[in-house]
């Protein structure tokens, strides 16, 4: 048998049929839904093309997978029980009387509540407790801490550190804990303690108030106080060159031998 239809993909010769069902055959057999492919069908004898609008279409119709709709399943609903009221078959008591229930209706009496007499009744008057006056909390009283193997311990120099101006604020006070008494703050802490690497600080400015060095920290002090400190790139570098400049005014005014007084400080 001569072939009368010639199936092209694309351009691209695939087949070559004598029948219309042979050529149904090959392109369902090569379709593919996702690749998009062009298919023509030419007729020899009429020497004309061969629409394929209807088989193309039937064929992504059944390539497509339909989804099925499931519903959701009805509940079965409980059986009403047999001694409620709507289960209850009616009963004929008199003719042409019919009831819903097979007892006799409970008989219940209204709660009757006697009236209040507001006239006879005493009102008391609210009293509200008196707001106490406000009481700062109590500090612990202050301890001397423990003097280690590496500490440097100058009680003399430490009091005498204590009677000058706070380097902040410039103000003078007694020495001691509370926030307007001076403070001797150690620069690098008190682990291992150097009692000549310290400055005086009013309370305030030390640990006492929100703008205080141990509140805010390094930097926020730093900036807070820009105006009274100066040009410092670090609070700590300022606060060991006053340090620095205290010591050498105590071994000026007590007559103290300055090499000594260093190499205790350096170790």
């Amino acid at each position: 048998m001569s072939s009368r239809y010639m199936v092209l993909k694309n351009g691209k010769i695939i087949a070559q049929e004598s029948s219309m069902d042979d050529v149904e055959g090959v392109i369902s057999r090569d379709f593919r839904v996702k690749k998009q492919d062009e298919y023509e069908v030419k007729d020899f004898e009429s020497d004309a093309s061969v629409c394929l609008v209807e088989l193309l279409d039937q064929l992504r119709a059944d390539a497509t997978p339909q989804k099925e709709i499931k519903f959701p399943e009805r509940k079965r609903q409980k059986p009403i029980a047999r001694n409620t009221p709507i289960a209850r078959s009616p009963i004929k008591n008199k003719p042409g009387d019919f009831t819903t229930s097979a007892r006799k209706p409970i008989k219940r009496t209204g709660i009757t509540r006697k009236p209040i007499d507001w006239e006879k009744t005493e009102r008391k008057a609210i009293v509200f407790p008196q707001a106490k006056p406000y009481e700062p909390p109590k500090r612990k009283a202050y301890k001397k801490p423990k003097v280690r193997r590496n500490d440097v311990v100058d009680d003399h120099y430490s009091a005498w550190l204590g009677e000058q101006p706070c380097i902040i604020t410039g103000m003078v006070a007694e020495r001691g804990i509370g926030p307007y008494n001076m403070h001797c703050h150690h620069v690098r802490g008190r682990i291992p303690r150097n009692d000549y690497n310290q400055v005086p600080l009013i309370g305030f400015m030390h640990t006492w108030h929100g703008d205080s060095y141990h509140v805010m920290g390094r930097h926020s002090f730093l900036e807070k106080w820009r105006d009274k400190i100066g040009d410092a790139d670090c609070i700590i570098e300022y606060f060991e060159s006053h340090a620095k400049a205290f010591k050498a005014e105590y071994d000026l005014i007590h007559g103290h031998d300055q090499k000594k007084c260093e190499d205790i400080s350096d170790q």
